[in-house]
């Protein structure tokens, strides 16, 4: 009887607090993003994504994002002549959680498919805010996210921004 009742008072508390947000629908956006490698060979990167985002209950939504990215690698004695980029195809899925006023956490995971060299495939995990500022448009807006990313381990550690135009809520 009291796990009823404590499922009763968290399933009114969940639904009156989700009525309080904003009500969000199927959106898409497209962006360019910067990453920033830490203790990796590469020194920087480069890249564009799409994202598909999808409400399946106010304030979370799922998201599948693709896209591609250009490292560059750092000038070494070690990295057989391969100085110039490596190029990834990043595809994740993940959860992005609303939390108010323009605000998201999200998490993604998935894989990076490398397309020269060694064409490895690395498991792919992300994690960061993002928040949305409005265009003046209605229902479009930029999105300003902020992640931490890692890609197999040892293989890839990141900071990542990524400045997005987002069709939708």
């Amino acid at each position: 009887m009291k796990k009823l009742l404590l499922i009763i008072i968290l399933f009114t508390a969940f639904k009156t607090y989700a009525q309080d947000l904003p009500h969000h629908t199927t959106a898409f956006s497209a962006g360019a993003e910067l990453g920033i490698p830490s203790r990796s060979l590469y020194n920087i990167g480069v890249g564009a994504s799409v994202k598909l985002e999808q409400p399946i209950i106010n304030p979370v939504s799922l998201t599948l994002t693709a896209g591609f990215s250009s490292f560059f690698r750092k000038n070494t004695p070690f990295n057989n002549g391969n100085s110039g980029g490596n190029l990834f195809v990043p595809l994740k899925g993940g959860v992005r959680y609303n939390v108010g006023s323009g605000v998201f956490l999200e998490a993604e995971a998935g894989s990076a498919i490398e397309l020269n060299y060694d064409k490895r495939r690395l498991f792919a995990f992300s994690v960061g805010p993002a928040i949305m500022i409005p265009s003046g448009t209605d229902n479009r807006s930029f999105e300003l996210g902020l992640r931490y990313e890692s890609w197999s381990t040892h293989t890839l550690q990141q900071t990542a921004i990524r400045f997005a135009y987002r069709f939708g809520r």
